[in-house]
C-alpha cells in the first residue's frame, strides 16, 4: 500500500505499486485502469512485467462517437461537449464501489489523521468492517 498527498496525480504511482505487488509474490495478469491512467509509458512498462493494461482511452473533444456507443451532451463551463460511456467500466466497478464505501467512512474521506500510520490502520479497520458486512 502506498500513501501519497491527495492533490497528486496517482499515475506517478503505478508502476511501483506494481513492482511491489510483484515482489510480494503477486503477480496479476491483467490491470483495468480508467482513462487517467491512460499513456504509452504505463502501457509499455505493465507489457515489460507480462501484465496486459486494459486502459481507457480518452475521447477527445471534435472526435467522432464511435457507432453505437450512446452518448450525451452535457456543459463543461460555457461550452457543450457530448459525454460517452466509458466502456471498460463494468470490469472496474467492484473497485470504484469499495472506494467508494471506504470514502463513506467520513474518518477515511476526511482523512484528520496526521501520522500516515494511523490513516492506514483506519483504511485496514474499514475494510474489515466491508468485508464483515458482506458475509
Amino acid at each position: 500500500m502506498r500513501l501519497s498527498a491527495g492533490n497528486e496525480n496517482e499515475r506517478r504511482h503505478l508502476l511501483p505499486l506494481v513492482d511491489g505487488l510483484i515482489a510480494r509474490g503477486i503477480v496479476p495478469h491483467e490491470l483495468w485502469a480508467d482513462r487517467g491512467y491512460h499513456s504509452r509509458a504505463l502501457a509499455e512498462g505493465l507489457l515489460e512485467r507480462a501484465i496486459e493494461p486494459h486502459i481507457s482511452a480518452p475521447r477527445r473533444a471534435g472526435d467522432p462517437v464511435p457507432w453505437g456507443q450512446a452518448s450525451r451532451e452535457v456543459w463543461r463551463g460555457r461550452q457543450r461537449r457530448l459525454k460517452t460511456r466509458d466502456p471498460q467500466a463494468r470490469h472496474r466497478w467492484p473497485v470504484e464501489r469499495t472506494n467508494a464505501w471506504l470514502k463513506a467512512m467520513r474518518r477515511i474521506g476526511t482523512r484528520r489523521e496526521r501520522k500516515p500510520e494511523n490513516y492506514l490502520a483506519f483504511i485496514r479497520l474499514g475494510m474489515i468492517v466491508i468485508l464483515a458486512r458482506s458475509f
